[in-house]
């Protein structure tokens, strides 16, 4: 049965409009019964909607904003607060407000995050004479990623983001995922003493990337992790011999993506392993230069078009 995740709040105005991780504190992701099964399959349909909600003691009533069409592309938690969070970017703005589609919607669907069967949500939007866009209504028919291919991956790698690892074992896990990946690494962090980063990866003698581990989920770098970072990535020029050298923050998940610094998520790199196994001999390296030159995000959509 293919499900779309429907996703509610009074917060702001445009809220749906930008791409970003969305948070439900005082919220559990076990409140979502099929968590489990949608996580592994992302990314999945979505819809944005605007509710009336009280907000630290002051009503927000953005119900007649139309709501938005998304695409989930991860579904993680905290594992202190167990607080769900959303990865979505926006597709595209309805023509409809959003408090005549939460009027149609079951009683089961009337609360912050749900989940609802895309056939009957479709049968709704007909009925409010609402139509989907296309790239919305093929993440529902067939999304490039297969179903569970965490499946592919082992339990060793899969706690990197699943498990509760302590920083160091974090580390170490991200230096054997970029190894089994193919990658040079150089491991640093918390095995030398100093001012180091946590490691450079290397590939095709050439290209080089300094990097750092952040054992976090919805990390985002403060300006010292930048400056830290930064320095590094001058250290390791004056003593590497590639002469393409990045620096990149490697995290659980990011709360914000910004192009100074390059941020690779543990899924993303997972899945990037998930490609090597399935491609097999035909699997490389190579397209991280045009990543890295072009300044390009490493997210599970940018690897479906450069590993082919």
């Amino acid at each position: 049965m293919k499900k779309v995740i429907l996703l509610a709040t009074g917060w702001e105005p445009d809220y749906w409009e930008k791409p970003k991780i969305a948070p439900y504190p005082t919220k559990k992701y076990s409140d979502l019964s099929d968590w489990e099964t949608l996580s592994k399959n992302c990314p999945l349909a979505g819809i944005g909607i605007y509710i009336k909600q009280t907000l630290k003691g002051k009503v927000h009533d953005y119900s007649n904003k139309q709501f938005v069409y998304l695409k989930i592309k991860g579904m993680d938690y905290d594992r202190r607060t167990k607080e769900p969070l959303f990865d979505f970017e926006p597709i595209q703005k309805s023509y409809t407000e959003s408090k005549k589609l939460w009027n149609k919607l079951p009683d089961e669907n009337k609360k912050l995050f749900s989940s609802i069967d895309a056939d009957n949500l479709i049968k709704i939007l007909k009925e409010i004479e609402e139509e989907p866009p296309k790239e919305w209504l093929n993440l529902i028919e067939s999304g490039k990623t297969p179903s569970y291919w965490y499946d592919y991956i082992g339990k060793y790698f899969l706690e990197l983001k699943n498990g509760g690892l302590s920083n160091d074992e974090f580390e170490d896990r991200i230096v054997a995922l970029l190894t089994a990946l193919g990658f040079d690494v150089t491991q640093k962090g918390h095995k030398l003493g100093g001012e180091y980063p946590d490691g450079v990866a290397a590939f095709e003698d050439e290209y080089a990337i300094v990097y750092d581990c952040k054992n976090r989920v919805n990390f985002i770098p403060t300006a010292e992790d930048k400056r830290a970072i930064r320095k590094y990535l001058e250290d390791e020029k004056k003593v590497r011999k590639e002469k393409n050298l990045f620096c990149a923050f490697i995290a659980k998940s990011f709360g914000e993506v910004q192009k100074d610094i390059f941020y690779f998520s543990v899924d993303a790199i997972l899945y990037l392993l998930y490609k090597k196994l399935i491609m097999g001999f035909k699997f490389s390296l190579s397209p991280f230069k045009k990543i890295l030159d072009d300044k390009m995000n490493l997210t599970i959509d940018t690897i479906d078009k450069e590993w082919i």
